[in-house]
Protein backbone atom coordinates (compact mmCIF):
# COMPACT_ATOMS: atom_id res chain seq x y z
CA UNK A 1 0.00 0.00 0.00
CA UNK A 2 0.82 3.47 -0.73
CA UNK A 3 1.97 6.46 1.78
CA UNK A 4 -0.35 8.25 0.40
CA UNK A 5 -2.93 5.94 0.80
CA UNK A 6 -1.85 4.82 4.33
CA UNK A 7 -2.55 8.17 5.50
CA UNK A 8 -5.70 8.51 4.03
CA UNK A 9 -6.95 5.36 5.43
CA UNK A 10 -5.74 6.97 8.66
CA UNK A 11 -7.37 9.61 8.16
CA UNK A 12 -10.78 8.27 7.66
CA UNK A 13 -9.96 6.25 10.20
CA UNK A 14 -10.22 8.98 12.85
CA UNK A 15 -12.95 10.95 11.08
CA UNK A 16 -15.32 8.08 11.26
CA UNK A 17 -14.91 6.95 15.01
CA UNK A 18 -18.08 8.02 15.88
CA UNK A 19 -19.69 6.05 13.19
CA UNK A 20 -17.62 3.18 13.95
CA UNK A 21 -18.22 3.12 17.58
CA UNK A 22 -21.85 3.72 16.92
CA UNK A 23 -22.21 0.77 14.36
CA UNK A 24 -20.21 -1.81 17.03
CA UNK A 25 -22.77 -1.01 19.73
CA UNK A 26 -25.25 -1.74 17.64
CA UNK A 27 -23.51 -4.87 16.05
CA UNK A 28 -24.49 -8.26 17.96
CA UNK A 29 -23.00 -11.48 15.86
CA UNK A 30 -22.64 -14.82 17.05
CA UNK A 31 -19.08 -15.75 16.42
CA UNK A 32 -17.70 -12.01 17.09
CA UNK A 33 -16.23 -10.48 19.37
CA UNK A 34 -16.21 -6.76 19.69
CA UNK A 35 -12.52 -6.79 18.38
CA UNK A 36 -13.21 -8.49 15.61
CA UNK A 37 -16.29 -6.24 14.28
CA UNK A 38 -13.68 -3.27 14.84
CA UNK A 39 -11.71 -4.77 12.57
CA UNK A 40 -13.99 -5.51 10.17
CA UNK A 41 -14.85 -1.71 9.88
CA UNK A 42 -11.30 -1.21 9.22
CA UNK A 43 -11.29 -3.96 6.55
CA UNK A 44 -14.34 -2.21 5.03
CA UNK A 45 -13.35 1.38 5.19
CA UNK A 46 -10.22 -0.20 2.79
CA UNK A 47 -12.73 -1.54 0.51
CA UNK A 48 -14.87 1.56 0.70
CA UNK A 49 -11.77 3.94 -0.11
CA UNK A 50 -11.09 1.50 -2.91
CA UNK A 51 -14.49 1.43 -4.73
CA UNK A 52 -15.54 5.09 -4.08
CA UNK A 53 -16.33 7.32 -6.56
CA UNK A 54 -16.87 10.93 -6.17
CA UNK A 55 -17.94 11.91 -9.01
CA UNK A 56 -21.57 9.92 -8.15
CA UNK A 57 -22.42 12.96 -5.44
CA UNK A 58 -22.03 10.76 -2.55
CA UNK A 59 -20.48 11.84 0.67
CA UNK A 60 -17.99 9.28 1.76
CA UNK A 61 -19.59 9.18 4.93
CA UNK A 62 -22.41 8.06 3.49
CA UNK A 63 -21.11 5.41 1.16
CA UNK A 64 -18.69 4.12 4.01
CA UNK A 65 -21.80 3.63 6.24
CA UNK A 66 -23.88 1.62 3.68
CA UNK A 67 -20.82 -0.45 2.73
CA UNK A 68 -20.70 -1.30 7.04
CA UNK A 69 -24.41 -1.72 7.33
CA UNK A 70 -25.00 -3.79 3.88
CA UNK A 71 -22.04 -5.88 5.49
CA UNK A 72 -23.71 -6.41 8.54
CA UNK A 73 -27.32 -7.03 6.60
CA UNK A 74 -25.25 -9.87 4.90
CA UNK A 75 -23.55 -11.69 7.60
CA UNK A 76 -27.36 -11.57 9.28
CA UNK A 77 -28.63 -13.34 6.22
CA UNK A 78 -25.79 -15.85 6.03
CA UNK A 79 -26.42 -16.24 9.79
CA UNK A 80 -29.94 -17.20 9.49
CA UNK A 81 -29.65 -19.15 6.05
CA UNK A 82 -26.97 -21.33 8.38
CA UNK A 83 -29.69 -21.46 10.86
CA UNK A 84 -32.39 -22.77 8.73
CA UNK A 85 -30.08 -24.88 6.96
CA UNK A 86 -29.33 -26.26 10.66
CA UNK A 87 -33.01 -26.62 11.40
CA UNK A 88 -34.10 -28.49 8.03
CA UNK A 89 -31.50 -31.03 8.84
CA UNK A 90 -32.05 -31.52 12.18
CA UNK A 91 -35.89 -31.93 11.18
CA UNK A 92 -34.52 -34.30 8.34
CA UNK A 93 -33.33 -36.32 11.44
CA UNK A 94 -36.03 -36.46 13.92
CA UNK A 95 -38.10 -39.25 13.81
CA UNK A 96 -41.98 -39.17 13.77
CA UNK A 97 -43.39 -41.47 16.20
CA UNK A 98 -46.54 -41.93 13.97
CA UNK A 99 -46.61 -43.58 10.84
CA UNK A 100 -48.52 -41.98 7.59
CA UNK A 101 -51.27 -44.17 8.37
CA UNK A 102 -51.53 -42.58 11.38
CA UNK A 103 -52.00 -39.24 9.93
CA UNK A 104 -53.73 -39.79 6.64
CA UNK A 105 -56.49 -41.62 8.94
CA UNK A 106 -56.80 -38.42 11.22
CA UNK A 107 -57.11 -35.97 8.27
CA UNK A 108 -59.94 -37.97 6.80
CA UNK A 109 -61.75 -37.98 10.54
CA UNK A 110 -61.19 -34.23 10.76
CA UNK A 111 -61.88 -34.04 7.28
CA UNK A 112 -65.07 -36.16 8.04
CA UNK A 113 -65.91 -34.36 10.54
CA UNK A 114 -65.89 -30.33 9.16
CA UNK A 115 -68.63 -31.30 6.59
CA UNK A 116 -70.58 -33.38 8.90
CA UNK A 117 -70.48 -29.60 10.61
CA UNK A 118 -70.65 -27.90 7.49
CA UNK A 119 -73.77 -29.45 6.56
CA UNK A 120 -75.44 -27.81 9.69
CA UNK A 121 -74.71 -24.53 8.81
CA UNK A 122 -77.31 -22.67 6.75
CA UNK A 123 -77.88 -22.93 2.76
CA UNK A 124 -76.06 -19.45 1.98
CA UNK A 125 -73.13 -20.06 4.85
CA UNK A 126 -72.72 -23.25 3.87
CA UNK A 127 -72.32 -23.11 0.01
CA UNK A 128 -69.77 -19.68 0.96
CA UNK A 129 -67.64 -22.19 2.81
CA UNK A 130 -67.54 -24.50 0.48
CA UNK A 131 -66.50 -22.49 -2.22
CA UNK A 132 -63.98 -20.70 -0.72
CA UNK A 133 -62.03 -23.61 1.22
CA UNK A 134 -63.37 -26.70 -0.53
CA UNK A 135 -63.32 -25.13 -4.45
CA UNK A 136 -60.64 -22.01 -3.59
CA UNK A 137 -62.67 -19.67 -5.26
CA UNK A 138 -62.30 -15.87 -4.73
CA UNK A 139 -64.31 -13.70 -2.71
CA UNK A 140 -65.57 -11.73 -5.61
CA UNK A 141 -66.24 -14.80 -7.94
CA UNK A 142 -68.46 -16.28 -4.68
CA UNK A 143 -70.17 -12.61 -4.25
CA UNK A 144 -71.09 -12.58 -7.75
CA UNK A 145 -72.56 -15.99 -8.08
CA UNK A 146 -74.92 -15.23 -5.17
CA UNK A 147 -75.57 -11.83 -6.67
CA UNK A 148 -74.69 -10.04 -3.12
CA UNK A 149 -71.78 -7.63 -1.98
CA UNK A 150 -68.50 -8.95 -1.15
CA UNK A 151 -69.04 -7.11 2.02
CA UNK A 152 -71.86 -9.56 2.43
CA UNK A 153 -70.30 -12.68 1.72
CA UNK A 154 -67.46 -11.77 4.23
CA UNK A 155 -70.17 -11.31 6.47
CA UNK A 156 -71.57 -14.64 5.67
CA UNK A 157 -68.36 -16.34 5.79
CA UNK A 158 -66.76 -14.84 9.31
CA UNK A 159 -70.16 -15.69 11.12
CA UNK A 160 -70.21 -19.40 9.58
CA UNK A 161 -66.66 -19.74 10.89
CA UNK A 162 -67.79 -18.73 13.95
CA UNK A 163 -70.37 -21.43 14.39
CA UNK A 164 -68.50 -23.74 13.21
CA UNK A 165 -65.60 -22.97 15.75
CA UNK A 166 -68.73 -22.67 17.96
CA UNK A 167 -69.61 -26.43 17.31
CA UNK A 168 -65.92 -27.88 17.23
CA UNK A 169 -65.55 -26.32 21.22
Amino acid sequence: MKEEQCILLTNWWDKLYPLRRKFVSETLLNGFEKEDIEQECFLQLHKALERYDPHLGVPFESYYKVVLYGWRANQNRSKMSREIACQEEAFFFVKDERTDIERDVERKVLGEEAIHLIEQLEETERGIIKAYYLQNKKMKEIAKSYGIAYKTVEAKKKKALGKLRAMMA
